[in-house]
Order: structure tokens, then C-alpha cells, then sequence
């Protein structure tokens, strides 16, 4: 795969790369900048426009971020959760993050959802259509990979979810499945960076928690700890594959997406504020596994870091989240002990940012409009959010109109006659792990 002829051209229009960290919150975030803990964070705050990002309802990571790529609401794009039952409506989908959610009801016909359910055009489809290059790693629900001018290394969820609990693993890449990368080759080259919780070194770990002490705690408390070294290890892997890539094939836009922090904060929210609500957490087991989140905002900062040191003249990084957290109680869950809050985060830094600019009313519908602007695309006019005009430099503003087109046309999926082998091989791989009978 070659970056082609086109890299000076794109260096002259502006590039953006898109760093998503599912569940990131300034209510987190702020308290660890003052701290000295996220200098990253911090130079955003101060030299970039930073503001809250408005999340919606349904609450479930893939919807929301499928929103965000396709600047549509789920009723025009289609997904509603993680999995279907039945035909796949609204009142099918199966919203696994949410209160009380658990597996399908016996005998369901239960489907994970893949790419090829989105009835909206995301940017890695838009894109193309302008000449622009493209690359996306790890972004939920882009499985199997589309065609794309540039590159996608996919989300391999379906296959991992977990119904014992409820709640899904986040995605990375399994062996011996196909199209999980576009071009289907370029997987070759990026299996060696796979990162298995096995291989994540016992320093790094004990960056977290100490897991001597962890062996003492209760099962519940245990499985925690567990499910966190797989979202670490599925992030390490797209660190890795990210970097890779970043270096290797300049694109116009390249976006990669973090689960680490939702996940931390689903799990661990109430050793780290054992006073939010009547969790009974002692104070052996705060102790323990308490500084778990605030230890993986410390390390998604080291991750920005190693894109801001990337970045040229010519590049806009946004930072965003989907959702922010708040406590929660779930009866009879007791591993799960954070939930989603509204109130995500926003960041725009480099060319055409604001500096130390507080953004006013954002939400997630906004967010693709704003890219396709910083990349000089025009706005669809079916869209249904708006360009952040108030975060961006008004001098970039006056020398950047924007412009319409009525619509972008279809999403482009990696081919509708294997879907129902698609379908077979994940009921397979979900019945060998004992999720569904």
C-alpha cells in the first residue's frame, strides 16, 4: 500500500487526525491536569479549544460513535447497541452498557452488529469521494473493513463479548478472521504488534494495582481486574498499530479510537469513590484497586503525547469522547459500578484552533461537520449538526467559507453477499465461548 503522489497536496489543504477515548471526562481529567499528572491534557486546555461534547441516549458505545462518523442520529444510521435480535429495529437492539442489560432471551436470533448494518455513509466513505486518504483504527462498528481510499484496521468485537456479565470486551484484532483490515493483506504486517493480556509486562501493571494484593480480594473484585487487562492489552495493540501506520501512510485523516477508559471507569468507579454511593467497598479493597482510572488517564496522556510530538503546521488534532461517567448502583452487578453521564469531552488544537478557547455548545452531531470544514470538504446539507465555527480561529473562519452539497450518497460496505456467512462464523465463535446456547 502507497501514501500515492497526493501527500504535498494534502500537507497544503490541512490534515486532521481524530484521537477517541470512549468515556473520557473533564470531571476526571481536570483534577489530574491540576495535579501535574496529564501535561498533554494540559497543553490542549491551554493552547486549543477544550469544552464539554454532548452525548445522547442511546447510551451504547457503538451507536454513539457510528453518531459521530456519520453525523446522523441512529434513526437515519442504524445502530442501536452492540448485538440485534430479530430483524434489528430499535426495540431490538440489545444495549449491553446500559442498567440492567444482559444477554438476549433464550432462543433469540441474535446478531452482533457489523459495518454492513450502517445506513449511513461514515468518513472513511466520504472522504474517498473527495480524493482524500483515510485511515481508521480500532473505531467501533467497522467490522468487516470497507473499501476505503487508505487504510482500516477494524474493531473485531463481535466475537468477544462477554454475556456472562453483560457487558462487552472491547474489540482487537483474532486471529484467523477475514477482513479485518483494508486492504485485507495489510493484516500481514500488523500481527506481530497484537498485545495478549499475557504479554503486558508486570511493571506496567503494577502501574494500576499490585497483583499480589488483587489475588486477595473477592472473585467479584478479581474478575475486574481481569476484564481490565484485556481493554489494556486491546488498547496497547491499537498503540501500536496506530503509530505504525501514522508513520508509515500519511493520510488526510486518520482516526483511532481507546477503550481503556470506559472500561476502567465501568469497573472501578466505586473503589475510586467508595462515598459516591452505598457501594461497601473497604477500605482494603479502595486501596487496592482505587487509583486504577485516574492511573489510565495518566496513561492515554502518554498516548496523545506521542501524537502531539507528531503533528506539523499543517494538522488539527481533535480529541473527543462519547459519554462521560457518573456512580451507579446495579443490583446484583457488582462489577459494574459506573455508568454513562451526558458529558463527554471536546478538544481541538494545531492549525485552526482556537487558543485557550472554551467550547460552548457541542454535541455529537457536530462533530463530523467540524472535520469535513477543517479538511475544506463541503457540508452535506442533510446532515444534522453544525460546523463549530466558535471553536475554530475566526481568521481561519474568514478564509475558510463553507460550503454544501446536498447529500454524500450511501455508505459503501464490504459486500452484502457474505454477510450471511459473516453472520454463521460469529454465532459460532459466541457459541464456542459458551456466551449463547
Amino acid at each position: 500500500m502507497s501514501a500515492g503522489g497526493g501527500e504535498a497536496a494534502a500537507a497544503d489543504r490541512g490534515r486532521l487526525v481524530v484521537f477517541g477515548v470512549d468515556g473520557a471526562d473533564w470531571q476526571v481529567i481536570e483534577p489530574l491536569v491540576t495535579r501535574g499528572r496529564l501535561p498533554h491534557f494540559k497543553r490542549l486546555i491551554e493552547e486549543g479549544a477544550t469544552g464539554t461534547l454532548r452525548s445522547m441516549e442511546p447510551s451504547a458505545s457503538p451507536s454513539l460513535w457510528t453518531t459521530i462518523a456519520t453525523g446522523v442520529r441512529p434513526e437515519r444510521h442504524g445502530i442501536y447497541g452492540f448485538v440485534i435480535e430479530g430483524d434489528g429495529g430499535p426495540a431490538d437492539a440489545v444495549h449491553a452498557e446500559e442498567p440492567g442489560a444482559g444477554p438476549p432471551g433464550r432462543g433469540a436470533m441474535v446478531r452482533p452488529v457489523t459495518s454492513g448494518m450502517r445506513r449511513a455513509p461514515a468518513f472513511w466513505n466520504i472522504l474517498p469521494r473527495y480524493g482524500r486518504k483515510v485511515g481508521v483504527v480500532g473505531w467501533l462498528v467497522t467490522w468487516p473493513a470497507e473499501p476505503t481510499n487508505g487504510f482500516i484496521v477494524s474493531s473485531y468485537l463481535p466475537y468477544i463479548y462477554n454475556w456472562s456479565t453483560g457487558r462487552p470486551l472491547k474489540g482487537t484484532i483474532v486471529s484467523g478472521i477475514p477482513k479485518q483490515t483494508f486492504p485485507e493483506a495489510l493484516i500481514d504486517d500488523l500481527n506481530a504488534e497484537k498485545v495478549k493480556p499475557g504479554d503486558i509486562p508486570p511493571e506496567t501493571v503494577r502501574r494500576f494495582y499490585d497483583p499480589e494484593r488483587v489475588r486477595g480480594l473477592s472473585a467479584d473484585d478479581r474478575d475486574c481486574a481481569l476484564g481490565f487487562l484485556w481493554s489494556l492489552a486491546c488498547d496497547e495493540t491499537y498503540r501500536r498499530i496506530g503509530l505504525k501506520l501514522f508513520d508509515k501512510y500519511p493520510v488526510d485523516l486518520f482516526a483511532i479510537y481507546f477503550g481503556g477508559v470506559d472500561v476502567a471507569s465501568h469497573r472501578f468507579w466505586k473503589f475510586a469513590h467508595p462515598g459516591a454511593l452505598d457501594y461497601r467497598v473497604g477500605p482494603e479493597e479502595a486501596a487496592v484497586l482505587g487509583r486504577v482510572i485516574d492511573e489510565y488517564y495518566v496513561y492515554v496522556d502518554g498516548l496523545l503525547g506521542e501524537y502531539l510530538e507528531r503533528l506539523g503546521p499543517d494538522t488539527t488534532l481533535v480529541v473527543l469522547s462519547d459519554h462521560g461517567f457518573k456512580p451507579v448502583l446495579f443490583p446484583g452487578k457488582p462489577t459494574t459500578s459506573g455508568h454513562h453521564r451526558m458529558e463527554g469531552i471536546l478538544a481541538l488544537f494545531g492549525r485552526g484552533a482556537r487558543r485557550a478557547h472554551t467550547i460552548d455548545g457541542a454535541g455529537l452531531l457536530d462533530v463530523l461537520p467540524t472535520l469535513l470544514y477543517l479538511l475544506d470538504l463541503p457540508i452535506a446539507r442533510d446532515l444534522e449538526g453544525k460546523v463549530l465555527q466558535d471553536a475554530i480561529d475566526p481568521g481561519f473562519v474568514r478564509a475558510h467559507p463553507v460550503t454544501f452539497v446536498d447529500a454524500y450518497g450511501p455508505p459503501e460496505h464490504a459486500g452484502e453477499e457474505d454477510q450471511s456467512e459473516v453472520d454463521r462464523n460469529v454465532l459460532e465463535r459466541l457459541r464456542s465461548l459458551g456466551y449463547i446456547n
